[in-house]
């Protein structure tokens, strides 16, 4: 699973430490699945069941159940809540597990929380990111940045091993035609209609100047690629700038492939592009309650 370095304006551990909690992260998962595989095979062996699932009740999950006032998960064994039958649903319900801990290590740390959109939530897009790609993608999904005083929100930015992928997503439906003009709006072909939807041009322009103003691709040696997604649509390629790459219903299927068959490890310049990117996000948190309490006896200690 790719890992979500930072989701809008939310706190992540990963901004106090991209280095540190990458190889976490990696290490932690290896473990867990080990762990859960173990217990499931154990089960199989000592409590056949032919249903699909045991009736066992639903336990916390493991990093809930580690200590609040450490960022270091306890090594306890993994229980998953409920215990699949067949192999391929024991990883299904793995990854899940996994994508619920993505989400909190991208909006909490030991100090703070942030709140995730419900909107973001509800992103088919964030969840085949986190769950289709392999541990070495870092992604900062829709950031807000700041950039000479000024603030804006970015699309997708996606940090392999030696390229950042800027991605602006267009939301279409299946069967779509879209035509490029020069003006702020496309045109779509829709079921015998037709509607306009704002030109991604200009997102992409705002990812080119944000990431090519901190990184610095001689020094890193990253290449940057700008890609206008349209998972569901047709976009006629006429018209587009050269620099920015077009991915549709007619060639999705192969780009998505082509990233997943990336072996290269976690890099060191991958993570110090991360850091750069990550040093210009905006973000927005409140204390734990527990952290408020502890402030508020302080503050009332007579210093004297």
């Amino acid at each position: 699973m790719a890992q979500l370095l930072k989701i809008e304006d939310c706190v992540s551990r990963y901004e106090k430490d991209v280095y540190r909690y990458t190889g976490q992260y990696i290490r932690l998962k290896s473990d867990r699945w080990k762990r859960v595989k173990a217990n499931w095979e154990n089960e199989k062996l000592s409590e056949p069941d032919d249903r699909e699932f045991s009736s066992e009740p639903e336990r916390k999950k493991w990093w809930q159940r580690k200590s609040e006032t450490s960022e270091t998960i306890e090594e306890e064994p993994y229980t998953p809540p409920r215990t699949p039958i067949t192999l391929s649903a024991l990883k299904k319900n793995f990854r899940e597990e996994l994508f619920d801990f993505q989400l909190k290590w991208a909006s909490s740390t030991i100090r703070e929380r942030s709140r995730i959109g419900r909107e973001r939530l509800r992103e088919d897009f964030l969840r085949i990111l986190l769950m289709d790609l392999p541990d070495n993608y870092l992604v900062l999904y829709r950031p807000i940045i700041r950039l000479k005083k000024a603030e804006a929100q970015m699309d997708v930015i996606m940090i392999g091993p030696d390229t950042i992928h800027a991605i602006v997503l267009m939301d279409t439906q299946k069967g779509d035609v879209i035509h490029p003009s020069q003006g702020r709006f496309w045109e779509v072909e829709r079921r015998g209609e037709v509607v306009k939807t704002v030109s991604p041009i200009a997102a992409v322009q705002r990812m080119n100047y944000f990431i090519e103003s901190v990184i610095d691709t001689n020094e890193t040696e990253m290449k940057i690629s700008y890609t206008v997604l349209c998972k569901n649509g047709f976009i006629n390629r006429s018209g587009i700038p050269p620099y920015i790459q077009v991915v549709d219903q007619t060639n999705y299927g192969q780009w998505w492939e082509a990233l997943k068959r990336q072996p290269s490890p976690i890099k060191a310049k991958q993570l110090k592009a991360a850091k750069g990117l990550m040093d210009q996000c905006v973000t927005t948190a409140y204390l734990r309650p527990e952290w408020e309490t502890e402030q508020d006896l302080w503050s009332r200690v007579d210093p004297e």
